[in-house]
């Protein structure tokens, strides 16, 4: 049974007020294979994604699709485009019911590259600076990312920080500037014994 006919055969045994028989109103869902469940919710999906983003950004659909399909010459090699590509449709499978839920807490949610650090993210964002500029924006954003960052793995010192030498690594993080959260769990004070 696909995915949505599950989903909306629970909500019918739930609610005794949906007086619907399932065989009626849902006879063209069941038959759906799963292939085409999945192709009907992806393009349901892109298309929530692209007219939410369109519409908070104020910039055309299709500029917003090419900015994310471009691949940037010279800085990401053709696998990790298509890997990031894949990491971004991920996350607009999941759009349609991330951002209903960010909004209540008054934010936007959206997948940002950072094609420089081989890596990206998912961003939430305060729907109150979608007027700011970039530089602006970012010091209010909860950040939930994945990519190439310098740790230092020498001694802490008295500031409670670890020092020199540093290490290259490519790891999952957080970053909230706006609570003085940076690269955690990675760049924190460690305990001093």
């Amino acid at each position: 049974m696909p995915a949505t006919t599950a989903i909306a055969s629970l909500a019918f045994q739930a609610s005794p007020l949906l007086s619907v028989p399932m065989s009626s109103s849902f006879a063209p869902l069941q038959s759906l294979s799963p292939a085409t469940s999945l192709s009907l919710w992806m393009t349901f999906a892109n298309v929530i994604y692209a007219a939410r983003r369109g519409h908070i950004r104020q910039m055309k659909k299709r500029e917003l699709l090419k900015i994310r399909l471009t691949k940037e010459s010279g800085v990401v090699t053709w696998p990790a485009h298509f890997l990031m590509i894949l990491a971004w449709q991920a996350f607009v499978s999941i759009f349609p019911l991330v951002e209903p839920v960010a909004r209540m807490f008054g934010l936007v949610s959206f997948v940002y590259y950072y094609p420089n650090a081989n890596g990206m993210g998912i961003i939430l964002e305060p729907l109150s600076v979608q007027h700011l500029k970039l530089s602006k924006r970012s010091k209010h954003q909860i950040r939930f990312d994945w990519h190439e960052l310098s740790v230092n793995v020498g001694a802490a010192g008295r500031d409670g920080y670890r020092h020199p030498p540093s290490l290259k690594i490519n790891a999952p993080h957080i970053d909230a500037p706006k609570y003085g959260i940076k690269h955690w769990p990675w760049k924190r004070k460690r305990n001093q014994n």
